[in-house]
């Protein structure tokens, strides 16, 4: 590595022997600093002097916390070799001549012959590069999606709007003298097609920003109980048994009931579909205390979600189904992550009809801890 004699690494423990350190042995395309126990800079490379922008030669022999100070504490705390073991790793934003450079470092403490610590190297690699291919790529990625987002409303709305064209053509051509006797079932055909354009666009919109209102207090329990009504209600089935296993000392929750049940009825719609001849619709609620949310699971009985399928399940108009918009999940993925929860689905379809397990996690927001916090910002604001 530099001819500092001989580095051996032994259990994240660099044993170091005094040697030449010449700067034409110690450059590398990686950025290495090299700091003694007193925290003084000893030697740095090229790649280091270009990655922090200083000058080595105005730098060698002053303490670390002179020449990076302007980086912040977080940086500084790389070479704090009493605040962590032998080896240190982080991930760094560093602004740099009005740019941010993004850097990882590795930290090794240095030892003598006799085991005491003699200093330390830092080894640091510029990820900006990476970094910017990363944003890049999540960009593209972005683009192909909101490509996909247009041509599903494009391919939904397209339709009804040919509908629509097409028999007002049909009226204009038969029309005589300003005077067109128009059939009713021609004019709730055209409301149809326009009902079903609305539905999109109300869709889209929850999809987009759903608007929150939360309520406090709310019984969770009680907004699935309505939810399995509403589903059952539209959906019929008539053969699927409901096994409910809610736990009855759930505390409340600061959440807007009505698109909570929205997104209850939207997944528990899925579990039917996926049951068409007869099958149980298992729903649980539990307290996972160490997250601090509360869990609702709802399970079907069904064949299950093909791997294949199973990491597309949340992405808009992408459906199996011919007449669905594909914008269930999705709307219910927006409005539980808007209330700042998360969806996780797991799904077996080895032939045993183990079914689709979704996993609804809602933050609970603990009158304790929400009282300390406004305390706390009490203080800040007295300082």
């Amino acid at each position: 590595m530099v001819s500092v004699a001989e580095a051996i690494v032994n259990n994240n423990v660099v044993y170091f022997h005094q040697g030449d350190e010449s700067q034409d042995s110690f450059e590398t395309t990686t950025g290495i600093i090299l700091v003694d126990a007193n925290l003084r800079l000893k030697n740095l490379n090229r790649e280091a002097e270009k990655i922090c922008c200083i000058d080595r030669t105005k730098v060698i022999g002053k303490k670390v916390d002179d020449v990076f100070k302007h980086y912040g504490e977080k940086f500084l705390r790389i070479f704090r070799i009493s605040d962590f073991d032998d080896l240190y790793t982080a991930n760094l934003k560093m602004k740099v001549k009005e740019q941010y450079v993004y850097v990882h470092a590795d930290t090794l403490k240095l030892r003598d012959s006799a085991g005491e610590v003699s200093g330390m190297i830092v080894v640091m690699q510029d990820l900006s590069a990476v970094k910017a291919a990363i944003n890049q790529i999540q960009i593209t990625q972005m683009l192909m999606s909101l490509g996909e987002l247009a041509a599903g409303v494009a391919h939904h709305v397209r339709s009804p709007l040919t509908t629509i064209s097409g028999y007002l053509q049909v009226m204009l051509s038969r029309l005589e003298g300003d005077q067109y006797t128009v059939n009713r079932q021609v004019l709730e055909m055209m409301l149809d097609e326009v009902s079903c354009i609305n539905n999109v666009v109300k869709e889209l919109i929850m999809f987009a920003k759903p608007p929150i209102c939360k309520e406090e207090g709310v019984n969770v329990n009680r907004v699935i109980e309505e939810a399995l009504l509403l589903t059952f209600k539209q959906m019929g089935g008539e053969k699927i048994a409901i096994d409910k296993q809610l736990t009855e000392t759930l505390p409340p929750l600061n959440i807007d009931s009505n698109l909570i049940k929205q997104s209850l009825v939207n997944v528990m719609q899925n579990a039917i579909e996926a049951m068409p001849d007869e099958g149980i619709l298992l729903v649980r609620t539990w307290l996972n205390a160490e997250l601090n949310m509360l869990v609702i699971a709802i399970t079907d009985s069904g064949p299950g979600v093909t791997p294949e399928i199973l990491p597309r399940v949340f992405e808009p108009f992408y459906t199996t189904k011919l007449d669905h918009m594909g914008l269930g999940l999705p709307v219910a993925h927006r409005i539980v992550s808007e209330h700042g929860g998360f969806i996780n689905i797991n799904s077996s379809n080895s032939g045993k009809k183990s079914g689709t397990k979704v996993h609804i996690y809602l933050p609970i927001v603990n009158d304790r801890r929400r009282h300390l916090q406004v305390v706390h910002q009490q203080i800040l604001n007295l300082q």
